[in-house]
C-alpha cells in the first residue's frame, strides 16, 4: 500500500496538477481526487479512440473535472499529510485502481482473444482447403498417369505384335503393307499422345511464358480455318465461316492461341459423325468484347462429362480408343486461354439458341476476350 501513498498518488497529482504538493492534500481529497484523476485518465484515452468530431466535447469535460479536482485537493477542512491516509482508504483506492485497469484492459483482452480465435479458425480453414486441393490434385494426377499408361499400352501392344509377326514371317505378302500401315498409324498415335502430354506439362511449368504480341484476331482465326479445311472435307463435313473483315488487334501469343482454335476444330471433327456441320464465328459487340465460337450440330455431350470437359482424360476408354482422342486437347486449350486472361466455356442446347450466330447448332465452345 505504501506504493499508492508515496509513488502513485504523488505521480498522479504532479502529472495533472503541477505546482501543488501531494503531501498537503486532505484525506478526503486523496479519495475524491484520485477517483477523478482516474476518470481523467479514462477520458484522455477515449479522446485517442473516439472520432475527431466528439473530441472537443471530451476536452471540455476534462477541463471542468480538472477545475473541480483542484478544489477537492485543497479542501478547506485542514491540511493533512498523506501519512495519515487510513488503510481502508488505501484499500479502496487500490480496488478502484484495479477496477479501472480491468475496465480498460478487459475489452482489449477479449478483442485480442476473439481476433486470435478468428485468425486460428481462418488459418485452419485455409489449411483444410489446401489439404483437400492437394488430395484432389494427387487423385487427378494418378488418374492421368493411369490413363496415359492405358493409352500407350494399346498401340505398343499392337506395334509389338505386328512387328513380331512380320519378323517371324507369319504375314502373307499381300498383307504386309496393311501391317506396316497399322504400325505407322499406332506409332503416330503414340507420338501425338507424348507430344500432347509434353505440351500439357510444359504449360503448367514455372519456366513457361507466353510470347505475346499485337495480332489481328480475325486473321488468326481465318488462318486456323484454312489449316483445318482439308481435314474437315476429308471427314465429309461442312464448315461455315463468318469472320469480320475489320482488324481487331489483341495482345496474345499467336502460336499458342492458334493451337486453341485448331484444337477446337479438331475436336469437332474427331468427335462427330460424318456429315456434321461445323461453324466458326468471330463476333464483336458494342462493348468491344470479342467472342470466338466453334459450333457443331453433332450429338450433345452428356451432362456428367460437361462439368469436367476441360479436365485431362475425362473421356471414356471407348471414346478415346475408337475416335483417337486423348482428352488433353481441351485441357491444353483451357490452360492457354486462361494464361491470356480470357475465358472459355461449352454451351449446349437449349442455351445455344439464345446466341444468334450459333442458334442452329447443338453445341458451341465460346472464347470470350475483352479488349
Amino acid at each position: 500500500m505504501s506504493f499508492i501513498r508515496h509513488t502513485l498518488l504523488k505521480l498522479l497529482v504532479d502529472l495533472y496538477f503541477k505546482g501543488q504538493s501531494a503531501d498537503e492534500v486532505t484525506s478526503y481529497g486523496v479519495m475524491a481526487g484520485t477517483i477523478f484523476i482516474l476518470i481523467l485518465i479514462v477520458l484522455e484515452i477515449l479522446t485517442l479512440l473516439l472520432p475527431r468530431q466528439i473530441q472537443p466535447f471530451i476536452e471540455k469535460v476534462i477541463i471542468n473535472i480538472r477545475t473541480y479536482v483542484a478544489k477537492l485537493l485543497m479542501h478547506s477542512g485542514g491540511k493533512v499529510s498523506l501519512e495519515n491516509v487510513t488503510f481502508k482508504q488505501e484499500l479502496l483506492l487500490f480496488l478502484l485502481l484495479i477496477s479501472i485497469v480491468f475496465l480498460i484492459l478487459i475489452p482489449l483482452v477479449v478483442a485480442a482473444l476473439y481476433f486470435s480465435a478468428l485468425v486460428l479458425k481462418q488459418f485452419k480453414a485455409i489449411e483444410e482447403e489446401e489439404h483437400r486441393k492437394q488430395k484432389e490434385f494427387d487423385k487427378r494426377r494418378n488418374l492421368m498417369l493411369s490413363d496415359i499408361a492405358h493409352d500407350l499400352r494399346t498401340p505398343i501392344t499392337t506395334v509389338s505384335g505386328y512387328a513380331m509377326a512380320l519378323s517371324d514371317g507369319m504375314v502373307e505378302e499381300e498383307k504386309k503393307q496393311e501391317y506396316l500401315d497399322a504400325i505407322q498409324a499406332k506409332s503416330k498415335r503414340m507420338s501425338d499422345l507424348i507430344s500432347l502430354l509434353f505440351d500439357y506439362v510444359k504449360l503448367d511449368s514455372d519456366g513457361f511464358t507466353l510470347n505475346k504480341g499485337q495480332h489481328d484476331v480475325c486473321e488468326l482465326v481465318r488462318e486456323c480455318a484454312a489449316f483445318q479445311y482439308q481435314d474437315i472435307e476429308d471427314a465429309n463435313m461442312t464448315l461455315e465461316v463468318d469472320i469480320p473483315e475489320e482488324q481487331y488487334m489483341m495482345n496474345l501469343d499467336k502460336l499458342q492461341f492458334s493451337r486453341v482454335v485448331t484444337n477446337l476444330l479438331t475436336n469437332a471433327v474427331r468427335h462427330n459423325s460424318p456429315g456434321t456441320d461445323i461453324g466458326l464465328f468471330v463476333d464483336v459487340d458494342e462493348d468491344e468484347i470479342i467472342r470466338i465460337m466453334v459450333a457443331d450440330n453433332g450429338e450433345l455431350i452428356p451432362e456428367e462429362q460437361v462439368q469436367q470437359i476441360f479436365d485431362p482424360f475425362v473421356m471414356g476408354d471407348e471414346s478415346r480408343n475408337s475416335k483417337g482422342g486423348t482428352g488433353l486437347g481441351l485441357s491444353i486449350s483451357k490452360k492457354i486461354v486462361e494464361m491470356h486472361g480470357y475465358k472459355i466455356k461449352l454451351v449446349q442446347q437449349p442455351d445455344v439458341s439464345r446466341i444468334s450466330q450459333v442458334e442452329q447448332y447443338q453445341k458451341a465452345f465460346i472464347i470470350t476476350m475483352r479488349r
